[in-house]
């Protein structure tokens, strides 16, 4: 790009309209439209304090929108959290109609031009789109976990995933994460495509955040799920690059910080604006501290940053610390990683709500169920991801204690009875239809997907060959011995061998299995085509997730040529046995 071209497009960051421009190569050719907004007065580019630095949010369009815009909802939810201060706002435009593989090398080039214009912080880079823009977002985020620290989508769904065929990718310590938002008053096909998108990110072993909200439409400015995804977001640092050498200073110097010196913020900003696992090994050594005033400080770092499970679960021990004090910021962050779905803020809350015996004091028990609400409230009316949550709030419906019956009714209010009103002329209905046992198996069951075929092999008793072949695929798939627990290797290739061998015997969750491989790649080339092929063979047996996802296969849009009349098939077969709460 020529001097002249650069200088222009810094120049349109401090502009309050944003136009679009164009990145070219040395030749003059465009290699992407795009559209920035930055904040006034930051760092020049390559500035290397990390508190000087920025982070990145690249957004993406619907097909046939301006190059622009989605930079408002981030923009404005970016101001509402106060950070907008902190973040470059960049827009890109698909080479085509739609954006696609080709798209993918264009981004990496205009991600490298930020970085060459703006003080950008490599572990500070966000995906966030719209449609098309939504799989754009998610495909290259799971496609470059070097570039992009979390993806946001709307609306729309993608289906390109990285294969493991030898190593498996590790879930936990190096790959991105992903908030997923559907609005329910969005177009029938964009509702299906999804929630099967949401099926295979989860089968893939991503952690994702997946919400419903009834009041969303087709567009993205929506500032409740916004304001959550940004907020969630902005708090997490990418897990494959290394810290440079400024935040690695910066940790040296928290972790000799002199005994009980507190910054005048009340927490640590430094470990905060580092975040990520380096920062959490900082944080679990201040939580431990013997003075109160340095742990309750440390606890208030937690509500500023995303570190890592390790982190969390040292931080829900100081749930039951002896300081008020320390306890109060514990519980605020629990709550707040807990509605992230973090599983150790979720197993300290449920823990001291079911056993209030342990609580310091009796009003902690109040803050446990008050954080388990926070967790539930955008899964309430939504898709209920963690059961084990609800399973929690159901049981304080027979709690001695006043206060938290009447949380946890209120909080459950929409699945018993989300019509009633105080003139219906009826009674308010404790329970829904089934009674609520019932409905928790229904949550369960529809959270587990494909892995609760796998309870078969809990036993231990195999009842032949072919299941004793998918419960070793199963251990090798999910990294442990699916009776006793114990931990096993995990292997992809190895799993999708054993699981290969059962579904070639006729057993159909192995055939639903090998489907579900083949449209993830887990040990095997991703491949639509014989993902298709093997979710219509467990269709055929009855298997009702199977033929959900063969019904979207032959939608489009996968790469399989589109097939009507078994797409209707096999979602009129799905849709009909889920209607009579049959899952399998």
């Amino acid at each position: 790009m020529t001097l002249a071209l650069a200088c222009a497009a810094a120049l349109t960051a401090w502009m309050p309209v944003t136009e679009e421009n164009e990145l070219k190569d040395e030749s003059g050719k465009t290699i992407i439209r795009y559209a920035v907004e930055a904040p006034q007065g930051i760092a020049p580019a390559g500035t290397t304090d990390p508190s000087r630095q920025v982070g990145l949010f690249l957004c993406f369009p619907e097909h046939d929108h301006p190059t622009g815009d989605e930079i408002l909802p981030v923009r404005e939810a970016l101001r509402r959290l106060g950070l907008n201060d902190g973040y470059v706002l960049l827009a890109g435009h698909p080479r085509g109609r739609k954006f696609g593989a080709a798209d993918h090398e264009p981004i990496g080039k205009l991600i490298a031009w930020a970085r060459k214009t703006y003080p950008v912080n490599p572990r500070r880079i966000y995906m966030y789109g719209k449609g098309e823009g939504g799989k754009i977002s998610g495909e290259f985020t799971m496609l470059h976990p070097d570039l992009v620290t979390a993806a946001i989508s709307y609306s729309w769904g993608w289906w390109r995933m990285p294969s493991e065929l030898h190593e498996p990718i590790d879930f936990v310590n190096a790959a991105p994460e992903f908030y997923m938002v559907l609005g329910r008053r969005d177009l029938a096909h964009h509702l299906t495509t999804v929630r099967d998108t949401y099926s295979r990110v989860r089968a893939k072993g991503y952690h994702v955040i997946y919400r419903e909200f009834d009041d969303l439409g087709a567009r993205t400015y929506h500032p409740e799920s916004n304001d959550d995804a940004i907020a969630w977001a902005t708090r997490l640092r990418n897990k494959t690059i290394p810290l440079s050498p400024e935040e690695q200073q910066l940790l040296a110097r928290e972790g000799a910080r002199a005994k009980g010196n507190v910054p005048a913020a009340g927490y640590f900003p430094d470990l905060a604006l580092v975040g990520g696992a380096p920062a959490g090994a900082v944080v679990r050594k201040l939580l431990n501290s013997p003075e109160e005033k340095v742990r309750a400080a440390a606890a208030r770092t937690c509500a500023h940053a995303i570190f890592d499970e390790a982190t969390v679960e040292a931080l829900g021990a100081k749930a039951v610390d002896p300081s008020p004090q320390v306890r109060a910021a514990a519980f605020r962050a629990l709550a707040m990683y807990g509605n992230w779905r973090s599983a150790a803020a979720q197993q300290a809350l449920i823990g001291l709500a079911m056993h209030p015996e342990k609580a310091v004091d009796a009003r902690d028990t109040v803050s446990a169920v008050d954080g388990l609400a926070q967790s539930a409230r955008l899964q309430v009316n939504g898709v209920r991801q963690d059961p084990q949550v609800f399973q929690t709030l159901v049981a304080m419906l027979e709690s001695k204690d006043e206060e938290l019956r009447v949380m946890a009714s209120n909080v459950l209010a929409p699945i018993r009875d989300r019509e009633f009103r105080g003139d219906s002329g009826r009674p308010e209905r404790k329970a829904p239809p089934g009674g609520w046992p019932r409905w928790l198996d229904e949550i369960t069951m529809q959270n587990a997907g494909y892995l609760k075929d796998y309870d078969v092999c809990a036993s231990g008793r195999t009842s032949g060959e072919a299941e004793d072949l998918f419960c070793k695929g199963g251990a090798s798939l999910l990294g442990y011995d699916l009776r006793t627990r114990e931990a096993a290797r995990k292997d992809p290739a190895r799993a999708f061998q054993s699981t290969l061998r059962a579904a070639g015997l006729g057993y159909v969750p192995a055939e639903a299995a090998v489907g579900m491989m083949y449209a993830v790649g887990k040990g095997v080339e991703q491949d639509f085509a014989k993902a298709a092929e093997w979710w219509v063979k467990a269709a055929e047996g009855g298997h009702v997730p199977a033929a959900g996802n063969a019904a979207m296969v032959y939608r489009g849009g996968a790469g399989v040529p589109p097939d009507p009349k078994l797409a209707d098939k096999w979602a009129k077969f799905a849709a009909g046995h889920e209607a009579n709460g049959d899952a399998r």
